[in-house]
């Protein structure tokens, strides 16, 4: 089987370790008009009641602009 792979930017934001944590997050993105491909949430042991999430993509100004809108949000991956 043929694969293409190509670099993409992922969206990662720190979220509250609790019930509707990752909803919060999503929310902005979602009233953007964000179809996220890819997201993967886990909690972050180093840091008790936080987690993280990645997400992509991210297509437009305006999708770009709800995510950074968003307190501790940073993009990983390729620049």
């Amino acid at each position: 089987m043929k694969l293409k792979v190509t670099p993409v930017d992922v969206w990662a934001v720190s979220i509250k370790d609790r019930v509707g944590g990752l909803a919060e997050k999503l929310a902005a993105l979602t009233a953007a008009g964000s179809n996220l491909e890819f997201v993967i949430a886990r909690r972050a042991p180093e840091r008790p009641g936080k987690g993280v999430v990645f997400v992509t993509p991210l297509k437009g100004p305006k999708q770009v602009k709800a995510a950074e809108a968003r307190s501790e949000e940073r993009r990983v991956g390729k620049e």
